[in-house]
């Protein structure tokens, strides 16, 4: 099992599944591997390039939506954050 465990956050890619505090949180498969990187600062340019295929036809503000949406899914989690590397873009981190 590949898990990654971030304060009261589990990340479960083998079941591409988060739980907070052991309840699970549905997630889509995007914002799953949007949170499967924590520390690691993402541009806009380098998130859309990972997380959405060629034939997007998506803006680099697509990327502030998903991230919102994160952060309002996670608010709860006092142990984990989604924030933002200014002039670069977004990482989770823990608190």
């Amino acid at each position: 099992m590949r898990r990654l465990e971030l304060g009261k956050l589990a990340l479960d890619a083998d079941e591409r599944a988060a739980y907070l505090d052991g309840s699970e949180v549905p997630l889509t498969v995007r914002k799953f591997n949007l949170l499967s990187y924590p520390k690691k600062t993402f541009t806009h340019s380098a998130q859309m390039d990972k997380f959405w295929d060629a034939e997007s036809n998506s803006g680099l503000r697509t990327v502030d939506v998903y991230i919102a949406r994160l952060r309002e899914k996670f608010a709860a989690c006092d142990n984990f954050e989604i924030v933002i590397v200014h002039g670069m873009g977004y990482k989770a981190v823990l608190k």
